[in-house]
């Protein structure tokens, strides 16, 4: 976004055949039509819709209101320190990369095949960074007292360390006066549904949520289960049982979506957070075998290892077979491994043989736990206390007092 006379110097099309035009004016700031299409198309991108003209006329109101939204929050934190911008840039380019990115593309190799600015995503979270630190300068007495809320929760979590814990990331909307309750509503379902066909919980939350944890793509982290409201608790509940892990419910006047990505059912104490040291056989398959002669594969290996009653033995067998494959996997918190292997690896105890393995990779396997240690329970950083603390409060303050600079600015709709 530029301020109104640098617009309107460069208001030359971008890209070959584009007519630039000024959309809005906040406070003397042009938001232009370049601006909006490149809103629109990334909330497009990160809800997974076709980009056509549709679904464009039915993400241009959102979008526009985004956008003015990052301009008086942008305003606010240079308005109190000039540099706030600029000092923002290396914290969002960093959280740029965890929201965006992909398993094979980065995340500007994935907005730019998208046709979309990387100014339009990093602006955003700018803006996120930016207005964290207004809300600490214009709330200081609230805010003081988080490192006195974290340090009393950390006692609390000392004292409680077989709760039950969830591990959640979060999306949290609020009806505004520009989208009241039914149309939050209506959004929440439609953002669920997104991310159940396949969208990116995370670039959504990014876009979308109106909690602090928006700029880490919602990533909340371990949370004590008792801790959360009963409304709360119990859709997470219903969707473990269900093997749910995307969920929704109102509370009170807010919209949650929550991601479920792990449970601790006795907390710091569970076994999950166990270390162990594993050793394997692995034998590789020819391919093409037939499921009747797979089958006699996997007697055979049953039988060869039965009686192995040895981390040495299960190791030296391995080597017999010639794999290349290691045999041994040394100190690893059984939480990290993937999830039909943990419950497998929950299920035995030391020395004790594994059942044949059939991987997708077409190998055989079987495993015998070395070595298992309970560890210190890992209580959360008091910084990362200070942190869940700040974001309760900022879900609190936020909403409050971004309607206040809405109320005072001067707001020019152009299109």
């Amino acid at each position: 976004m530029l301020s109104f006379l640098a617009f309107a110097t460069l208001l030359k099309p971008a890209i070959a055949g584009t007519k630039a035009s000024i959309v809005a004016v906040v406070n003397g700031v042009a938001i232009s039509s370049i601006d909006l299409q490149n809103k629109v198309k990334l909330l497009i991108f990160t809800t997974g819709k076709k980009d056509n003209p549709e679904n464009f006329l039915q993400y241009r109101q959102e979008a526009l209101e985004m956008l003015i939204d990052e301009a008086l929050k942008i305003q606010a934190g240079v308005s109190i320190k000039p540099s706030s911008l600029e000092n923002a840039e290396n914290t969002a380019r960093s959280f740029f990369e965890n929201i965006y990115g992909g398993e094979i593309l980065t995340a500007t190799e994935r907005l730019r095949a998208a046709g979309i600015q990387i100014s339009t995503a990093l602006d955003q979270i700018k803006a996120d960074i930016i207005w964290a630190d207004v809300l600490t300068t214009k709330f200081k007495r609230q805010f003081s007292q988080i490192e006195t809320l974290a340090k009393s929760e950390q006692k609390r979590l000392m004292n409680d360390l077989s709760a039950p814990q969830y591990k959640i990331s979060e999306i949290v909307l609020m009806p505004i006066p520009s989208r009241p309750l039914e149309q939050t509503r209506k959004l929440a379902e439609q953002l669920k549904e997104s991310i159940d066909q396949g969208a990116d919980f995370n670039a959504i939350a990014a876009q979308y949520s109106m909690s602090a944890s928006s700029k880490n793509g919602g990533n909340i982290g371990w949370v004590q289960a008792k801790r959360l409201p009963a409304d709360i608790q119990n859709v997470i509940e219903n969707g473990l049982l269900s093997k749910k892990n995307i969920v929704s419910v109102k509370s009170n006047d807010f919209f949650y979506i929550f991601k479920l990505e792990g449970l601790r059912n006795l907390g710091f104490n569970d076994p999950v957070l166990d270390r162990v040291s594993i050793t394997r056989a692995v034998i590789s398959l020819p391919e093409n075998l037939s499921d009747r002669e797979i089958e006699k594969q996997i007697s055979k290996f049953k039988i060869e290892t039965a009686n192995i009653n040895s981390c040495s033995k299960l190791k030296r067998f391995h080597e017999t077979y010639g794999s290349n494959v290691a045999s041994k996997i040394n100190n690893v918190v059984i939480e990290q491994l993937e999830n039909s292997f943990k419950e497998l690896v929950l299920g035995l105890k030391v020395g004790e043989i594994s059942d044949v393995i059939h991987t997708y990779d077409n190998e055989l396997v079987v495993f015998m736990i070395c070595d298992r240690r309970k560890m210190d329970a890992d209580i959360p950083s008091l910084e990362k206390l200070k942190e869940a603390e700040f974001n309760k409060l900022y879900s609190v303050l936020s909403l409050r007092y971004l309607m206040r600079l809405r109320r005072t600015a001067s707001i020019e709709l152009k299109m």
